[in-house]
């Protein structure tokens, strides 16, 4: 997203007792900075620090948002529950982001399933926020495609 647009900077800036409105308010300009941004299939992550992992170093990621299943959404919903965690928002919910994330990475594709989760909450903060506003980027802009005569069912019952 463009840090430099207002609407998108004000919609980041913590918010103390955050009302509905307020957070409806936020999630408006975060979906409107999305919708500019152009598609975005393939995301490259440059480490700003290159980060060390079982023995191997990682200066660079690639993410490929547009490989993702609706069975990886259900696999990532499944862990969720099993944690006693509820999935409402798949945009704002930092686990869900997450799961996306090392199901869409070449190199943690490397590393055994229940490490790569692992691996990836173990990024510096910054480099973490940034993959995650990325897959978060990726879910709010593929939502808000405009709606064509061949999207949905064709029923309107």
């Amino acid at each position: 997203m463009k840090n430099s647009d207002p609407a998108v900077k004000k919609a980041l800036e913590p918010i103390r007792d955050p009302t509905n409105e307020d957070l409806a308010e936020a999630a408006v300009a975060i979906e409107q900075a999305a919708q500019s941004e152009p598609d975005n299939f393939v995301y490259v992550h440059t480490f700003s620090r290159p980060f060390q992992w079982e023995g191997k170093t990682y200066d660079k990621l690639t993410f490929h948002w547009d490989t993702l299943t609706g069975a990886d959404h259900l696999e990532i919903e499944f862990e969720m529950m099993k944690q006693g965690k509820t999935l409402v928002v798949p945009e704002f919910t930092g686990e869900y982001l997450c799961g996306m994330a090392v199901r869409a990475c070449d190199e943690l594709r490397e590393i055994a399933p229940p490490a790569r989760k692992i691996a990836m909450k173990a990024f510096p903060l910054k480099d973490f926020s940034a993959i995650c506003s990325k897959a978060r980027s990726f879910l709010m802009r593929s939502e808000s495609l405009p709606e064509t005569e061949d999207s949905g069912s064709g029923s309107n019952a």
